[in-house]
């Protein structure tokens, strides 16, 4: 396997810059997630990694080697696509060792290559139907096994569980995950799908408007984020957000929200204050505890709508004067009723505090 190395990698198409000096290392064996919303880069950063896409200022790197001008063929890496790109005529086999028959490795490795990639995805009792015959799911196992036969120093994926329904991308962040612990592979995966992104990535990377605007383990990310976008593209449920002022009393931040109500932060969490500054709390709807009856420091609410998934239950709350609905999750076994007064109080340890410009008071 090998390492892959990005230094101030752009491209630009005409005037509109998909990518900005984008500097990035990857080390040996890292899964490693670009994550973002559509048109921020992730696919066209991969597409210049894997040679499909030339770039127009930079260098990359794979395993040492600079590979700026070299074919995609010879980069040594395999790339999963959305779209299976199965050849219809072909059985899953012959679909699978193509690749191996055009670089003219002998009949009998490819033979034993395909088998050994199909015993490790459990689709050897495939082998021998077309790709009309096989589900979704199927279809993608192969075009991975594809990749797998390749023997290549880097895996790249680009979107691969989007044309999946929900129970099937659940099934394949399994395999993707146990297919990286069991190659010990280096591995690049693009997605918009941030439950992908923390399930599979040892770290992320999040791309806004070409650039990266925060990198590192999922969970430092989640919990630490730099930036409000950060903030609000991981999680689900999302994040709340609530525009507060700043205030600075008896050697305390105290937060008050537009209805009035405060929110004191404990000791070593307040920050760097400017009183009567604008800035916005944000808080996990995990971090917030709903009850029925009014506590000290406790919001007042009126439950508008409420979402029971089973082992979890979500709360959309009204507050006075306020004019974004807060979510809440709470178990399962918590039964509210659309319209009822409640009360909320937040997780004080778990408040983010962000300024006009969006970024992280710490």
């Amino acid at each position: 396997m090998a390492s892959v190395e990005l230094k101030s990698v752009s491209k630009s198409f005409g005037n509109v810059k998909a990518v900005r000096d984008v500097s990035l290392t990857i080390p040996d064996r890292e899964f490693v997630v670009f994550v973002g919303p559509s048109g921020c880069g992730k696919s066209t950063l991969l597409r210049m990694i894997a040679g499909l896409e030339e770039i127009s200022a930079g260098e990359i790197s794979i395993g040492g080697r600079r590979v700026n001008d070299i074919p995609a063929a010879d980069r040594g890496i395999a790339m999963v696509f959305q779209s299976y790109a199965l050849y219809p005529h072909m059985t899953v086999g012959e679909n699978m060792g193509f690749g191996l028959k055009m670089s003219g490795v002998p009949r009998e490795e490819v033979k034993a290559k395909v088998a050994q990639a199909a015993s490790i995805l459990q689709i050897g009792e495939l082998l021998e139907r077309k790709p009309r015959a096989l589900s979704g799911g199927q279809r993608q196992r192969v075009a991975i096994g594809r990749a797998i036969t390749r023997n290549p120093d880097v895996f790249l994926f680009d979107e691969p569980l989007s044309n999946l329904d929900a129970g099937l991308r659940a099934q394949m962040r399994v395999e993707l995950a146990r297919l990286h612990a069991e190659f010990n592979a280096t591995m690049i995966y693009v997605t918009h799908d941030q439950v992908e992104a923390m399930t599979l990535a040892d770290r992320i990377v999040v791309l806004n408007k070409g650039r990266i605007e925060q990198q590192g383990a999922p969970l430092d990310l989640y919990e630490r984020p730099d930036s409000m976008f950060v903030a609000s593209f991981l999680g689900q449920p999302k994040i709340n957000f609530l525009d507060v002022t700043m205030q600075a009393k008896q050697g305390a931040t105290v937060l008050r929200l537009s209805d009035g109500h405060e929110v004191t932060l404990p000791s070593g969490l307040s920050g760097k204050v400017t009183p009567d500054a604008a800035a916005v709390l944000g808080i996990r709807p995990d971090a917030i505890t709903v009850s029925s009856r009014a506590t000290a420091g406790a919001i007042p609410g009126k439950l508008e709508l409420v979402e029971h998934l089973g082992s979890e239950t979500l709360m959309h709350i009204r507050l006075p004067e306020i004019s974004e609905l807060v979510t809440v999750a709470a178990p399962g076994s918590k039964r509210f009723k659309k319209g009822a007064n409640c009360w909320i109080t937040f997780d004080l340890k778990r408040v983010l505090l962000f300024d006009h410009r969006g970024l992280r008071i710490r």
